[in-house]
């Protein structure tokens, strides 16, 4: 499987919930696929006036393509991820949750840098919960067979960034 056939049916998969931008340079980082949704849920009581309270969530998609993966690239990337949660992640009063899902695409990957894949952590809570919390997801897609490598947030979304008959 090639690359362009793996992020066109990703594209797919998403763009009933999310925008989505192909070739996209964010932080001066060149992305294969970045996407984004945003939703805002309210809860009311007899009208749509009579708002009770409400809450907004986000996801962000972040798809690069690597044909080699060592600890160089995964440090790179994991590096990339954290600058953009503190770029992406806003806590307002209305914030719930952000979800920053960073997707590497491999052709060849060093055992290094998969340790390196599942060890990675980065979350935070603010306020106590109050504000809400985000988290971020790893994952590395190999386009050779299908094998998904990724942390311990990632294990919850893994099957949908798999390809399925």
């Amino acid at each position: 499987m090639n690359k362009n056939y793996y992020i066109n049916y990703i594209a797919k998969k998403f763009e009933r919930h999310f925008d989505i931008e192909f070739d996209k340079d964010i932080l001066n980082y060149k992305l294969d696929l970045f996407a984004k949704h945003y939703s805002l849920n309210a809860r009311t009581l007899l009208t749509k006036n009579d708002i009770i309270d409400k809450f907004e969530n986000y996801e962000y998609v972040f798809v690069k393509h690597y044909e080699f993966i060592d600890e160089n690239a995964v440090n790179e990337f994991m590096h990339f991820l954290k600058k953009v949660s503190e770029e992406y992640v806003n806590p307002t009063k209305i914030h719930m949750s952000t979800y920053i899902n960073g997707i590497i695409l491999y052709d060849d990957i060093k055992d290094e840098a998969v340790d390196i894949i599942k060890k990675f952590k980065l979350s935070k809570t603010f306020l106590f919960g109050i504000r809400g919390w985000f988290d971020t997801r790893l994952l590395a897609v190999g386009l050779n067979g299908q094998d998904i490598i990724c942390n311990r947030e990632g294990k919850r979304v893994k099957k949908v960034y798999q390809i399925t008959p």
